[in-house]
């Protein structure tokens, strides 16, 4: 088991948010959990969206919104089970970048799923999206402030 962690300052800034570079491709054997014949994504940053981000599907016209969770709320951990691990081939925690899908609803309101992270490797760019051994304890739609 692996445990990755994203906090906050005391100022409210994200303490190691990791700068993603727009174009990033990253590449997930399994898909995204429910489109999982899309293998291949693009993270494609628009600065007026920041801090948010689009992981944009390559082998399909499918896009995602996405955000590292320490702008989301102030402390965020998550246990990754040893074959999560090993498929991402990650040796160190602080070779993962952690996002979260965050959903733009139509009463103009925004929540995001911290119980189904995307967790990818930066030295290899595999990438899943993973249920973590502490699903039971984090949100599915956890509101973000407006």
């Amino acid at each position: 088991m692996l445990t990755i962690e994203n906090k906050r300052t005391e100022t409210g800034s994200p303490a190691d948010a990791k700068v993603v570079e727009t174009g990033t491709e990253l590449y997930f054997a399994s898909g995204l959990l429910g489109f999982e014949i899309n293998k291949q994504f693009e993270l494609v940053t628009d600065p007026e969206l920041s801090p948010y981000q689009w992981l944009k599907g390559m082998d399909a016209d499918q896009s995602f919104l996405v955000i590292p969770p320490s702008y989301v709320v102030e402390n965020y951990s998550i246990d990754l089970a040893d074959e999560d691990v090993a498929l991402l081939g990650l040796e160190n925690p602080n070779d993962a970048v952690v996002l979260n899908i965050a959903t733009y609803h139509v009463d103009e309101t925004v929540t995001v799923n911290l119980k189904g992270p995307i967790v990818y490797n930066t030295n290899t760019k595999a990438a899943r999206q993973i249920v973590p051994r502490n699903a039971a304890d984090l949100s599915l739609a956890h509101p973000m402030g407006n």
